[in-house]
């Protein structure tokens, strides 16, 4: 009886313990270095994020400009008549007076300023740690 019982734990295989430290160190190292790769690139994508935001205001002020040259027969004089009653003249598009903050729905935080600088400081409800600017300007 003690050799059959000798034989079945001969022939039962495992993990030794140290085969299962290696395996955890190893798999802590992988983590060590994916993690902060993951994080850079979630910060990489909320700044191309934040630049597609920046295209769709400089978008909206194109269409402006264009709206005020079939209004009017003339170019606008500046970014803020692009915007005003003469141009745009929707505040769900453009700040009236090319100065304040863009509707761009609760995933961006995005402000005009007069001289045509379009600034993104919040996207996803993430404030950038450097806000992503463009400018824009009358062609």
């Amino acid at each position: 009886m003690t050799t059959t019982k000798n034989s079945i734990l001969a022939n039962e295989k495992g993990f030794t313990l140290i085969e299962i430290i290696t395996v955890l160190v190893i798999l802590g190292i992988l983590s060590a270095v994916a993690v902060p790769k993951f994080i850079n690139l979630q910060n990489d994508a909320r700044a191309i994020a934040a630049e597609a935001a920046i295209a769709e205001v400089k978008t909206r002020l194109s269409m402006g400009y264009g709206k005020y040259l079939l209004k009017n027969g003339s170019e606008p004089a500046d970014i803020p008549a692009v915007c005003g009653r003469d141009g745009v003249n929707d505040t769900s598009i453009l700040p009236r007076d090319a100065d304040g903050r863009v509707p761009m729905g609760d995933d961006y935080s995005v402000t005009l300023a007069v001289d045509g600088t379009i600034t993104v400081s919040v996207v996803q409800t993430v404030t950038l740690d450097t806000p992503v600017t463009g400018t824009w300007v009358l062609p």
